[in-house]
Formats: structure tokens, C-alpha cells, sequence
């Protein structure tokens, strides 16, 4: 009976991840046709979300919820976990993919009453799924509920590890299991944040998870029809899953080639069984379902740009406009020429990522983690269950060094291996548990370890200090101006410039949700529109000539950084272009905190 029960609390909640990320799909194909101001398609949407929540509390309240001591104390850190998670999702949005991204780019659809290309922003042609489920709440104007939004992911994911470890072991190690993965620094942190990591992180957990439980159920002998069935849903929801996880995040395209190659590796071994032709149709059948929940997306930028990855293998597929992104380095080069780092440096990496993580600090991985998702990796293997054991790991492994070596190593960015980690986390604990011979020593390392984590969140809420805005004391614009350097600027723009006007950002780290005047920005990090226009411009008014060809109007400029790019990178003479320019086109209207606002005149 508890394999039952626990078993269909994984089934309906990986189900109810799907019907999200199936509404996420309907408003995108609405949107695409216009419909973003569609008052039923906003609400349906919104009826998608409020029913997951609904489901979670249900569960949450009424079926985790158990008056056993160990299961009481463990119910009631979850909660005030999730407690404190909600209280910094009412505060307004100020990380930066909010303001640049995740945000902003729902804010335009707003603005145009469709889902449309926009060039100068190349992420925008990236998989959105999240971002579906966030623009009618932006539309409405309520921008603290994408972050509860993306909060529920996590939450949910905190299910999937409780009703898998609950089924293997009991319903204390379940909560435990949960309890680790939404206590971790990193999940924490972006458990208020309106981004889509968590979201990927939910999709890949619950398609392993569901091909763990297939494989599992197949090895039943001659079960009964209704059974089989039954058995084959989990296939269903693994391969859909896996397509979420990549319609929500590019890397969302590694989490599903590892569990293809998982699949295809578990399945090769029963080809005597069962037979290559039924073998073959079912990893088949686990990439079809992938394709259909991606389809979507993959048609959208094959008819915008006739590249359906875009902006991603260009050169094999063409698309429509540059990408804007910067050359890159591999990871030796890069961490060696930005960093300082020494080889010995770059090859303990692995580990310095769960020891020595620092936020806003991209050469420290931008997050933190905790030495705990590893220290007891090696009494995890014991016991039962040991082939599912090594596939959880093997996912991780595979996952983190794919992760490190195809991009910039952010913790954010290996996510997807917390849950898998939090899993053989409880196993370990469990199996040390009923070897030692004094249990108290290992509660005191696990207390101690878990310290850290309550230091961090004790910190994060100092650091953020939430509760003069939540309680009304300090208004919405004064957070901002209190948080966010560049806000006065912004507002200058607001209430001062014409609606007319268009804004060209410059070096400010595309953070553009609060700008409600038009606006363009560079697609990599630098001005290089700019720079092209000075270094072929052969005098003042050709750089004037080109900016007004834009349609811009306004700079907004991070005065330094501007500078600085520009003695680097002109010569002497297009310095004095430059110069000339500035000073006979260009008229300053605001200046606040490094930040100045021009008119372009002339």
C-alpha cells in the first residue's frame, strides 16, 4: 500500500508539471497569434498555476503532514523554509535575468499584444516556458507572482525527491530528502527569484525519476492488462518532461541527451527480452514525446528566423540576424586568463564548487552549494537499490562535467544534479545511521552542516532586509531606489522624456524591465553597435546620422564602464570623433549613482 501511495504521488506530481508546461504551451501558440491581450487566454493560464499551487498546499497540508515527532520537526522546517521563501517573493523584482529576461521580455509581448522576434535581444529566441506561465501576471501587473511561480517549481521538486525516498525508505527520510534540497543556499536564493532554473530543475528531476520507475515496473513478470497500461505512463511523462526541460532552458538539450543515453543504455540490455524492434520503439517513443512538448518553439524560430535552435548553430542552420553573443574560451583559457587560476586550481574545480561558492562572484560560481551534497557520497552505494543508485550518480557526474565544459560555470547552471544529489544525500545518512555506533556524532555533523545553510539564509534576509518594504514603512520606488543603483535614472526616464522617445542602453547590463520608454540594447555584453558606428564614421555627424537611422533619441549610460570600453578599444583619431560627438551632439539631462541620462540633439 505505501508503495502504491507514494507511487502515485510521483506519478500525479510529475503530472501536474506537465499540465503547467502544457498551459505555458497554449499561451505561447495564443500569443504567437496575438492573443497576449486575450482576457480568457491570460485567465486559463492563470487557472493552470493556481491549480499546481493548489495541489502542492493539498499535499503539503494534508498528506505530508503527520503527528509522529521526527515527521512533525521535519514538516515544520519545511515550512518555515517555504514560509520565509514566500515572504521575499512579495518583494519586487530587482535580480538581474528578472530585469533583463525573464521579465522583460513578457513585458514587451505585453506592450505589443503578441509574442513577436525581437533582434536586438538573441535570448529571446530561447525556449520560454516559464516565461508563458509569468506574462499575464506582468500583464496585470502583479510581478511578485512569477517569482511565487517559480518558488512552486522548487517546492515541487521537494515532492518528487519525498515521494520517491518515501517509497524506498520511510516517510521521515522522504521529508529529509526534501527538506536538503529546498535548504540548499543555491535553491534558496532562487526560490524568490523570477528565473527558470528551478523549473528545469523540476522537469529533469521528474523525467529520471519516471524512467527509473518505468524500468522498474517493466521487470514485472506478465502483469495484468490494466497494469501494463498503467506502467506505461510513466514512459509517457519521462519523455514529455524531458521536452519541458528543454523548452524551459537551453541547457534543458543536455538533461535530455542524458537520460536518452540512459534509456537507450538500460534498454539495450534487454533487446533478448523483449526484442530489438519493441526495444527500439520505445526509446523511439521517449524522443517523440520530447519533440512534441519542444515542437512549439522549434517551429516558432524556424518560421521567424529558418533556424529552429536559433540563436544556436547558425552556421549549419543560417538565421535571421546576428546572434550577439562574444567568442568564447574554453575553460582552461578562460578561468586562467579572467581569473589568475593555476592548473591545480582548475582541476579541484569540482570539488571548490561545493565548498567555496560565493554569490554575485562568477570567478566563485556565482551560488553556493553545500559540502554536505557530497561528503557522504560513499556510504550511499550500500544496501539496496544499487544499480538505480549508480544511475543517479552517473546523471550527475555526466551532467556537471557537460555543464562545466559547454559553458561559463554559474551554480545555477547545475542545478539539475541537486535533487539526484539530495537523493544519494539520504541514503548515505540512512545507511551510515544503521552502521554507527554512535548516532550522535553523525547528528552532530549533519546539524553543523546544515548551520551553514541557516547562517546563509539569516544573512540573505539581513542582506535583503524585506521587512520595512513588506510591512509598508519604505514604498515600492524606494526599495527600489534603495536596491538598485541605476532606478533613479530609470524613473527620470519615465516621467521626463517623451513617449516618443527610444533609448539606447549602454553598459547597463541590459536591465531594462522598469524603462517604460522604448529602448534597444547590444545582444552581447559590450556597446558594440556603438563601436562599429564610431570606427567607420569619419566625422561627428555620420555617428549622429546612424543612431538617429535606429530611431534613437536617449543614451543611458554607466558612465565608467564607457568610458573605459572606449579608451581600450578606438585609436586616437576615432577618440577624437568620439569626442567631437560628445560634445557637440550630445546633451546630459540626469545624473544619479554613476548613472547619466543624454538627449542626442543636433
Amino acid at each position: 500500500m505505501r508503495d502504491d501511495r507514494f507511487s502515485l504521488l510521483l506519478y500525479r506530481t510529475s503530472l501536474s508539471g506537465c499540465l503547467l508546461g502544457g498551459s505555458a504551451t497554449l499561451y505561447l501558440l495564443g500569443g504567437v497569434s496575438g492573443l497576449v491581450s486575450n482576457p480568457l487566454l491570460n485567465i486559463a493560464t492563470a487557472a493552470g498555476v493556481s491549480l499546481a499551487a493548489l495541489f502542492f498546499l493539498y499535499i503539503f497540508f494534508i498528506r505530508m503532514l503527520d503527528k509522529s515527532k521526527w515527521n512533525l520537526l521535519l514538516w515544520l522546517l519545511i515550512l518555515l523554509v517555504l514560509g520565509a521563501e514566500i515572504v521575499l517573493g512579495f518583494l519586487p523584482p530587482t535580480a538581474r535575468d528578472e530585469l533583463t529576461h525573464h521579465l522583460a521580455i513578457p513585458k514587451l509581448y505585453v506592450n505589443a499584444g503578441r509574442i513577436y522576434g525581437i533582434p536586438f535581444a538573441p535570448y529571446s529566441y530561447y525556449p520560454m516556458l516559464l516565461d508563458m506561465l509569468y506574462t499575464p501576471w506582468v500583464r496585470w501587473g502583479w510581478d511578485s507572482v512569477p517569482k511565487l511561480i517559480h518558488g512552486l517549481y522548487g517546492f515541487m521538486t521537494g515532492i518528487l525527491i519525498y515521494a520517491y525516498l518515501a517509497r524506498r525508505l520511510n516517510a521521515i527520510y522522504g521529508l529529509m530528502g526534501f527538506f536538503l534540497y529546498i535548504f540548499t543556499p543555491a535553491i534558496l536564493r532562487l526560490s524568490n527569484w523570477a528565473y527558470v532554473d528551478l523549473g528545469l530543475t523540476f522537469y529533469a528531476t521528474a523525467a529520471l525519476l519516471c524512467l527509473l520507475r518505468w524500468i522498474e515496473a517493466r521487470e514485472i513478470r506478465n502483469p495484468p492488462s490494466s497494469i501494463r497500461n498503467f506502467q506505461f505512463r510513466w514512459l509517457i511523462l519521462a519523455g514529455l518532461s524531458a521536452g519541458f526541460a528543454v523548452a524551459t532552458k537551453p541547457n534543458g538539450m543536455l538533461v535530455f541527451l542524458l537520460l536518452f543515453f540512459v534509456l537507450a543504455f538500460l534498454m539495450a540490455r534487454r533487446v533478448r527480452r523483449d526484442g530489438v524492434g519493441k526495444v527500439t520503439s520505445q526509446i523511439f517513443l521517449f524522443a517523440l514525446l520530447a519533440l512534441v512538448a519542444l515542437s512549439p518553439w522549434l517551429l516558432k524560430n524556424l518560421a521567424w528566423t529558418g533556424n529552429p535552435l536559433f540563436p544556436f548553430f547558425t552556421g549549419f542552420f543560417g538565421g535571421g540576424g546576428e546572434s550577439g553573443g562574444e567568442p568564447g574560451l574554453g575553460l582552461l583559457d578562460r578561468r586562467r586568463l579572467l581569473y589568475g587560476e593555476s592548473w591545480w586550481q582548475i582541476s579541484t574545480l569540482p570539488l571548490r564548487v561545493f565548498f567555496f561558492g560565493q554569490d554575485d562572484r562568477p570567478q566563485y560560481f556565482d551560488g553556493v552549494l553545500n559540502p554536505m551534497l557530497i561528503l557522504f557520497l560513499p556510504w550511499a552505494f550500500k544496501g539496496k537499490w544499487v544499480e538505480e543508485k549508480k544511475i543517479l550518480f552517473g546523471f550527475v557526474l555526466c551532467y556537471f562535467f557537460y555543464a562545466v565544459f559547454l559553458a561559463e560555470m554559474r551554480i545555477r547552471y547545475i542545478l539539475p544534479i541537486v535533487p539526484p544529489l539530495a537523493i544519494l544525500l539520504v541514503y548515505g545518512l540512512h545507511n551510515i545511521y544503521l552502521r554507527i555506533t554512535h548516532p550522535a556524532l553523525l547528528f552532530a555533523a549533519v546539524i553543523f552542516l546544515l548551520g551553514l545553510n541557516g547562517v546563509y539564509l539569516w544573512n540573505y534576509f539581513r542582506e535583503v532586509s524585506p521587512l520595512d518594504y513588506l510591512s509598508g514603512r519604505e514604498s515600492r520606488q524606494a526599495y527600489l531606489t534603495r536596491v538598485l543603483p541605476d532606478y533613479p535614472s530609470l524613473q527620470f526616464i519615465n516621467g521626463n522624456l517623451p513617449s516618443t522617445a527610444k533609448v539606447y542602453f549602454l553598459f547597463m547590463g541590459r536591465r531594462v524591465y522598469y524603462c517604460e520608454r522604448e529602448y534597444f540594447h547590444d545582444g552581447g555584453e559590450y556597446a558594440g553597435t556603438l563601436l562599429r558606428m564610431i570606427r567607420s564614421a569619419r566625422d561627428e555627424s555620420d555617428i549622429q546620422a546612424k543612431l538617429r537611422e535606429k530611431g534613437l533619441t536617449h543614451l543611458l549610460v554607466r558612465d565608467n564602464l564607457l568610458e573605459a570600453f572606449l579608451a581600450n578599444n578606438l585609436t586616437s583619431g576615432q577618440s577624437k570623433v568620439w569626442g567631437s560627438f560628445a560634445g557637440g551632439h550630445l546633451m546630459g539631462l540626469f545624473h544619479s549613482r554613476g548613472y547619466s541620462v543624454y538627449r542626442i540633439h543636433g
